[in-house]
């Protein structure tokens, strides 16, 4: 039983609610958007590639994967998710699965991605080794997370609104550090002991424009699973305060013209599997 089996349920019945998973699209997948331009650059995704979308959500990267000619599998545990990817691809393979137990062969792939996706899994460094395993020798791997509160703006607002007004008593059911991955000593640790060679990580400066400066609020409470499961359960007093706090935050910190451009920069890394010459 994974020590994190709380957090795996609450993950995989928050994104399989329809609501929930349109919110993400509505609300968050502009800035996600950003960073799979870079993403496929990392890993020279091009024509012929056998290429795995890795926690594929509604299909955006796939898509992107589709315009350089690729042969795409998405895979996701996310049925809502997965419905919106077969229709905005049609041509790719999707299936529901989980990334802790790839239901591949060994070196079937030429290229897996994943953005933004693995920190929504229980056992990361089982999936990155899952990752590793499917890989061709050669083969070449690239993933984003989001930046910490210490590097990102927004994670900086957000986490220091629910810490100064969030009720001590409302806690989300405990995970992995959602940004572990952004940390290069354990990134490159992790990927090193799976197999992985040439480990590099950069930064990719995505961003979001709100049209108002409350919208960053409605986007954690309508568009994610653990911090919105973190907000619905605050005490009305306290659900105002943090809500206050990131509007103002943003009003004074982020706006550009009549819009709030929010950073919230994504740490990319790369990878690749030693050849077999």
């Amino acid at each position: 039983m994974s020590r994190f089996q709380a957090f795996e349920e609450a993950e995989r019945n928050g994104w399989s609610n329809a609501e929930r998973a349109s919110g993400y699209v509505d609300l968050f997948a502009s800035a996600s958007d950003m960073a799979i331009q870079p993403l496929l650059d990392a890993v020279e995704a091009t024509q012929g590639d056998r290429v795995l979308d890795l926690c594929c959500g509604q299909g955006n990267v796939s898509e992107a994967l589709s315009q350089r000619g690729c042969e795409i599998v998405g895979l996701d545990f996310s049925p809502p998710m997965l419905a919106q990817a077969r229709n905005r691809v049609a041509e790719a393979t999707f299936l529901e699965g989980d990334a802790q137990a790839l239901p591949f062969e060994d070196k079937s792939f030429d290229v897996v991605v994943s953005n933004l996706g693995v920190c929504h899994v229980a056992d990361q460094p089982t999936a990155v080794s899952e990752i590793a395993r499917v890989l061709r020798p050669g083969g070449r791997f690239a993933m984003t997370v989001w930046c910490g509160p210490d590097k990102s703006p927004c994670f900086e607002l957000v986490y220091g609104a629910v810490k100064q007004h969030g009720s001590p008593e409302v806690s989300a059911p405990p995970g992995p550090d959602f940004h572990q991955f952004a940390n290069p000593v354990f990134a490159e640790q992790t990927l090193t002991n799976a197999g992985f060679a040439e480990v590099a990580c950069d930064v990719v400066d995505c961003a979001r424009t709100l049209k108002a400066p409350d919208g960053l609020f409605d986007i954690f409470a309508k568009g994610t699973v653990r911090a919105a499961m973190l907000l619905a359960s605050q005490p009305v007093d306290n659900l105002t305060a943090i809500r206050t706090a990131l509007t103002e935050g943003v009003r004074e910190r982020f706006k550009v013209g009549e819009t709030w451009r929010v950073p919230i920069p994504a740490a990319l890394l790369r990878a690749s599997i030693p050849s077999s010459d």
